[in-house]
């Protein structure tokens, strides 16, 4: 016989399944009926926990959203900044590598309508923000050098996102310690030497 959930226990499942179904099938080629297939439970109680696909479909968004910026920890300027750094390149790169959040944030999200788009705006934003912010903690320091803090948290969330989005593009495996030692090199020492003028 099967526990009673308690309502939080279940609108965790019913996003873990809706997680999973949206990673497996795709947005539009989910439905309901497979959400609660996979939980085995009625329509009805779906409809206790969420309106519609749409809005579950919001709320896994919304929560790989924070699973993705919450791997980030602050610098702790007594320690070695530049492991630390590495430390957190590596813990984002492997969120995002998530093959749940790959698919779904990097292919599904995008163009489902006017409030996914908003969804995605908003990650970015809060992404851009945080890695702003330690930019300008950075700057402070010292440790980073002056410029635009918006267009370097632009530019180092694409260097961490093309990579990543390439690899699943064209279905190749990703070694993710690799990746974050190279994007390391590139922003500790930039990619051209010294030109000459």
């Amino acid at each position: 016989m099967r526990r009673v959930l308690q309502p939080d226990e279940r609108r965790a499942e019913l996003l873990t399944a809706s997680r999973a179904v949206f990673a497996s099938r795709g947005y539009h080629a989910s439905g309901i009926g497979d959400i609660v297939k996979r939980v085995g439970c009625s329509r009805g109680t779906f409809y206790n926990y969420f309106d519609s696909k749409r809005e579950v479909f919001a709320a896994v968004l919304s929560e790989m959203m924070t699973e993705v910026v919450g791997v980030i920890e602050p610098i702790d300027v007594q320690r070695d900044i530049a492991e630390q750094v590495r430390a957190n390149l590596e813990r984002l790169v492997s969120a995002i590598m998530a093959e749940d959040v790959l698919r779904v944030l990097f292919s599904e999200a995008a163009g489902i309508d006017d409030e996914g788009d908003e969804a995605l705006r908003s990650f970015y934003s809060g992404a851009t923000q945080r890695i702003e912010t330690a930019l300008k903690t950075g700057q402070t320091l010292g440790v980073v050098r002056a410029g635009d803090t918006r267009l370097l948290a632009r530019c180092l969330l694409g260097l961490l996102k093309e990579p990543v989005f390439q690899a699943r593009l064209y279905n190749e495996p990703i070694d993710v310690h690799a990746l974050s030692k190279e994007l390391l090199s590139l922003i500790s020492g930039g990619l051209l030497r010294p030109l000459q003028h």
